[in-house]
């Protein structure tokens, strides 16, 4: 019976976490400045999530950005657990970032923080709060999200309170996060698709 209980409560964790290619646009005070694509695959017990985001269109005529991130993670009894974090950031020849982690415990990465969120969401809709200890590579900090009023039915709305960031996950979308917004950048989903 124990066994039975586990295995359908794995089963739970991982209907938000289907592999898919997502575009986001990626814009800074309000104006487009990129395309991101991020690819969710898994192989076994292991998820692998990639983001790739570049200047393109107008502006990069200007400015010549790249950002690269990848992860690995696995979902155990405590939700979300990342494996290894990789981030590559460069603003024309000068690398800004170059970061290649392995978190411990239950630390989770930048990159897959908002699956993590996903995740817990779609294992209970109703929670309020959440806490994350998250490592970027230069740091690691405790995060606290909360489930603030939405507007829209379909929508849940997150929030980082006292640091700007709020971020909207489709009800109709397993929990997907649908628009991410910060001081600087938003992320507005463009295209997912489901990989069978």
């Amino acid at each position: 019976m124990k066994l039975l209980f586990l295995l359908l409560f794995l089963s739970t964790l991982t209907q938000a976490l289907e592999p898919h290619t997502a575009t986001y646009s990626l814009s800074v005070a309000g104006f487009k400045i990129a395309d991101e694509r991020r690819v969710l695959s898994q192989k076994n017990n292991i998820y692998y999530y990639s983001a790739h985001a570049k200047t393109s269109g107008p502006m990069s005529l200007f400015k010549d950005y790249e950002i690269d991130a990848k992860s690995s993670f696995i979902i155990d009894e405590f939700g979300l657990k990342s494996k290894h974090y990789q981030y590559f950031e460069r603003d024309g020849k000068t690398i800004k970032k170059d970061i290649n982690i392995r978190p411990e415990n239950q630390q989770i990465d930048p990159l897959s923080l908002f699956l993590a969120l996903s995740q817990a969401l779609e294992k209970n809709p109703a929670q309020t709060d959440f806490y994350f200890l998250v490592n970027d590579g230069e740091e690691i900090k405790r995060h606290h999200y909360q489930q603030a009023k939405s507007e829209d039915k379909n929508l849940i709305k997150i929030i980082r309170p006292g640091k700007q960031l709020e971020a909207y996950f489709a009800k109709d979308k397993n929990y997907f996060p649908v628009l991410i917004k910060s001081k600087k950048i938003t992320l507005q989903l463009q295209q997912n698709q489901t990989k069978n």
